[in-house]
């Protein structure tokens, strides 16, 4: 059965010389991989551009549920969710791309969390040379869809983060997965800000990248990342 939807690509791998295999979220299915014949043929209508990272597709696509590939019969509309360029931005989305990849699973429709998706990306499109901290807010907005976004019990009293509890706690826990209380104060202020206006907390370079460090860790311990990630490495040299 032919289903027309719309799908943000997360990942292409060639296949054969003329054919890819694309991991692609999408707004009816979820999770979904497409086998995508004759790419480089001068005659196909569905080109090997339309294909790449973070890419908003609009196609129409076979739904068999017989196989785990299923086919793209036509690509209506393409548009990058990427911003050209811009450095810092192109970073920050190749960041976020890799996190997708590695932390999406389900195979099922979940309009709330396409819609969250296409919207932090058009913002961060739309913001000012004013986005180091995107992806932190990011990380922890998401964190939301996938199961395990921290109790907002931050306090005077309250103001060690633990990791795997997922709360603020008055004492260093007996374990090593917490947060001290200066990143366990951006943790929280990075919860009750928006996209728009995450700049507003002020954390250094160094700072940012431990708070990166303990989200990649909050995500592991709560089974929703794997393997690492590579691409924040190129965040830090920015």
């Amino acid at each position: 059965m032919l289903h027309s939807i719309k799908a943000i690509v997360l990942r292409t791998t060639k296949y054969t010389d003329n054919s890819l295999i694309v991991n692609a979220y999408t707004d009816r299915f979820g999770l979904q991989s497409y086998i995508v014949r004759g790419v480089h043929s001068r005659t196909s209508k569905v080109k090997v551009n339309y294909f790449q990272g973070l890419t908003l597709l609009e196609m129409i696509v076979t739904k068999t549920e017989k196989t785990q590939l299923e086919r793209i019969n036509e690509v209506t509309g393409a548009y990058s969710l990427i911003i050209e360029f811009d450095h810092i931005k192109n970073a920050i989305a190749l960041f976020l791309n890799e996190l997708l990849y590695k932390t999406i699973r389900e195979e099922e429709s979940n309009p709330k969390l396409f819609g969250f998706l296409i919207n932090a990306f058009e913002i961060l499109g739309l913001k000012e040379n004013k986005c180091a901290n995107f992806h932190l807010v990011f990380m922890l907005q998401f964190a939301k869809y996938l199961g395990f976004y921290p109790t907002e019990n931050y306090s005077g009293e309250n103001k060690i983060f633990d990791l795997i509890e997922g709360r603020f706690l008055n004492k260093a826990p007996h374990h090593i997965h917490y947060a001290g209380e200066t990143l366990s104060r951006f943790i929280y202020e990075l919860m009750n800000i928006k996209f728009e206006t995450s700049e507003q907390v002020k954390i250094t370079n160094a700072e940012r990248k431990q708070l990166v460090s303990i989200f990649l860790d909050y995500y592991k311990l709560h089974n929703a990342l794997s393997s690492g990630l590579t691409s924040h490495l190129i965040l830090e040299q920015l």
